[in-house]
């Protein structure tokens, strides 16, 4: 009788670890690529807008407003925007969960939190005149996102706000956006209160990336491999592929078997990565985009200049006037700026990072983070991410709001 209890308690057991699993599972599932449904599984209002740029791509926002409780009408709060770095989307800021992501430390801060997205991701793959089968949908880099994508998204956020005026964060790629954005189109300083870039990617010379320097030399110089991949899309935005990756990780009992395709884009040393958010990872990394972003990184590594995309002498004739394509103009970027870096960043060297502080006319100020092995991809999803980094965002934007009162 009592081995008979013994085997229905251990049976009893398993059932609910299998439960437990399966629960978490399917937590999971719910969750992919789907930033409504996550911030609404994390407890808060959210609404899912739309514009669409001058050259047709049909872009998708997300809003965490804040909501009367009482009347359930909107408040007229200061407005955040938040943009997403390579291959990534509006969820990266979601990944932390309820308590820790920047999203909501944001909106418990009192701000109207906009999420953008670029064309290519997972949101953004609609065009008006282009499906996504054809070459010339995916013919672009983030050259095109900062003077096509931002600027439509802040019009928008700034009509639909009333607002005139807004805070800006990015990270990585978001920060090379912004910076064309504000060299390229200078009048759009006006409207930016304040811009956080966390290991902004400008110049990239000195980077570490084994993909740079093995590739690099052929996808950032013109010849007719990189001239074939310019109107192709990179990686799957499949959500069957992303749900299988997602499960591998919640499956595997080493998570090193899950952090190792992350290698290539972030670095050997994870040790700070917040490894319970690999199976949300892996379900929301990478979003999809083009070819041509990594290979538009790859020619400021072969030029070590930070200058809009080179076609090749005679299509940069027709495209600029020049034989070779310029410079941005990042002295035209007015907009006070912190920036936030590591020297253990793996994609973003400290040397190229000072480089851009010198050619930036107004830093307010500069974080080292100060842990040794951080690395790119722990500005978002590292462990010690809100105490040092997002809490300083938070207060550094406060103090602005305050002194405009």
């Amino acid at each position: 009788m009592r081995r008979e209890r013994v085997v229905l308690l251990c049976l009893a057991l398993l059932g609910l670890q299998q439960v437990s699993r399966a629960t978490l599972r399917q937590s999971r599932e719910i969750i992919i690529t789907d930033a409504v449904r996550r911030i609404q599984n994390d407890g808060y209002n959210v609404e899912r807008h739309s514009v669409t740029t001058k050259d047709g791509y049909v872009l998708t926002l997300h809003r965490i407003p804040q909501v009367d409780p009482e009347l359930g009408s909107l408040l007229r709060r200061p407005v955040v925007f938040l943009l997403s770095g390579l291959y990534a989307s509006s969820d990266v800021w979601l990944l932390n969960g309820r308590e820790d992501s920047l999203a909501y430390l944001l909106w418990r801060a009192g701000y109207d939190v906009w999420l953008g997205n670029n064309r290519g991701n997972i949101y953004c793959r609609k065009n008006m005149w282009r499906n996504t089968t054809e070459r010339e949908f995916w013919d672009f880099s983030w050259h095109e996102m900062g003077v096509y994508d931002l600027p439509a998204q802040v019009d928008y956020v700034l009509r639909t706000t009333g607002q005139k005026a807004m805070h800006f964060v990015g990270i990585s790629q978001g920060g090379t956006v912004f910076l064309v954005l504000n060299s390229m189109l200078p009048q759009y300083n006006a409207v930016f209160k304040s811009a956080t870039l966390l290991a902004p990617v400008a110049y990239v010379s000195n980077t570490k990336s084994g993909l740079a320097k093995v590739i690099g030399p052929v996808l950032g110089t013109r010849n007719y491999v990189s001239k074939m991949l310019e109107g192709v899309e990179m990686f799957s935005t499949n959500k069957f592929f992303k749900k299988f990756l997602s499960m591998t990780c919640l499956e595997n009992e080493k998570p090193l078997v899950c952090i190792s395709r992350l290698w290539p884009a972030v670095g050997y040393d994870t040790r700070f990565l917040n490894k319970t958010l690999l199976p949300d990872l892996m379900a929301n990394f990478p979003a999809g985009g083009s070819v041509k972003q990594l290979m538009h990184y790859f020619q400021g590594y072969v030029s070590t200049r930070f200058r809009q995309y080179d076609y090749g002498p005679e299509r940069n004739w027709l495209h600029y006037q020049q034989l070779e394509p310029p410079e941005y103009a990042l002295e035209k970027v007015s907009t006070p700026v912190t920036v936030f870096f590591s020297e253990n960043d793996y994609i973003v060297a400290p040397a190229d990072i000072w480089r851009l502080l010198t050619r930036l006319p107004n830093v307010e100020a500069v974080y080292k983070v100060p842990w040794k092995r951080w690395n790119h991809f722990d500005f978002i999803c590292g462990l010690g991410v809100r105490e040092y980094i997002f809490d300083n965002i938070v207060i550094s934007m406060n103090r602005y709001e305050q002194r405009r009162r």
